[in-house]
């Protein structure tokens, strides 16, 4: 049996990975809790309402959600450097499956802007009635659900 020591890259690793968890951890619940439930309610004239009347709100949590993806990406990284010294192909497979998962969030993200876009009253959208725009937008926001669902199936075996 041999042993292996930690290197000092690893040292660095960890101590990334920890921070990196408690901030993106801190980001995700501040902004599905604190900013998504109070805006997203079942009523899609209600959301809209929502949404247009506290439009930075709903902007910061899409900034938030991007924060989150981007230091997941800085938490996978850290992991792998962390576990490659263990299992090269396992940790570069976990790796992968924490990827997919953040990059579902981050399509999941996209959607919040397309429902925005939606009720942002441009002069293109006219052409539809102001129900059929919030019932759209509302779809949207919907799909995310999807996309956070299959994402979580890879987030959990990348943990």
């Amino acid at each position: 049996m041999t042993i292996s020591t930690i290197d000092e890259s690893q040292r660095k690793a960890a101590k990334v990975a920890g921070s990196a968890y408690l901030f993106t951890f801190a980001t995700v619940v501040y902004v599905n809790f604190g900013i998504h439930d109070r805006l997203i309610v079942e009523n899609n004239a209600e959301t809209a309402r929502n949404i247009l009347a506290h439009e930075r709100l709903f902007r910061i949590g899409i900034a938030g959600d991007l924060i989150y993806c981007a230091g997941v990406v800085v938490l996978l990284t850290a992991l792998y450097v962390i576990l490659k010294p263990v299992n090269r192909g396992l940790a570069l497979l976990a790796a992968f499956w924490r990827l997919v998962w953040v990059l579902m969030w981050l399509v999941m993200t996209l959607n919040l802007f397309d429902a925005l876009r939606l009720l942002s009253g441009a002069e293109y959208l006219r052409a539809f009635e102001a129900e059929r725009l919030q019932a759209l937008a509302r779809f949207y926001l919907g799909t995310s659900f999807d996309y956070y669902y299959v994402g979580l199936l890879f987030g959990g075996l990348a943990s």
